[in-house]
């Protein structure tokens, strides 16, 4: 492949909207999408006024910045129930009552009495305190880091022979 060839090949890539390039014979329309036959008829022949196009080459240049991502933490307290055991010491009173033959004389008048005897007990009483065992504390702390950011731009190049052909 000539270099002329090759120029034209890049060229018709990037579909320049006009260039036109001189010869020693003839000149030829490149990149315009046109062969050199139909740039002859198309009335690009030799002129004498050269005619300038430019030939974008951009690039792409990497910026990286920072965005501000939240996460939520979420503290949920909820109540379980656990058994527990412990021991009490308790008084029961009994009464006995017991018939026996008489030791001694008998001293009144028989009449209707009613006599009461208490007998104690006693019974478990439960009773609950509540008191701070144990406590949460939240609190946030704030670190920086730096991160390395790996990606790849674009960048348009050109080469040009220069070897006068």
């Amino acid at each position: 492949m000539s270099d002329l060839d090759r120029i034209e090949e890049v060229l018709q890539q990037y579909n320049p909207v006009e260039i036109q390039e001189e010869n020693s014979d003839s000149s030829t329309a490149v990149g315009s999408g046109l062969s050199r036959s139909a740039a002859g008829q198309a009335g690009y022949g030799a002129q004498d006024v050269e005619r300038e196009k430019v030939i974008p080459l951009p690039e792409e240049e990497l910026k990286v910045g920072k965005r501000a991502a939240e996460t939520v933490k979420h503290i949920r307290t909820y109540v379980v129930e656990e058994p527990v055991q412990k021991d009490v010491r308790l008084r029961d009173e009994r009464t006995i009552i017991e018939r026996r033959p008489a030791t001694g004389a008998a001293t009144g008048q028989p009449m209707e009495r009613e006599y009461e005897v208490r007998e104690l007990h006693e019974e478990p009483v439960v009773q609950k305190d509540v008191r701070a065992r144990e406590e949460l504390v939240v609190r946030k702390e704030a670190t920086e880091r730096t991160e390395r950011i790996d990606d790849t731009v674009k960048k348009t190049k050109a080469d040009i022979d220069k070897s006068g052909r």
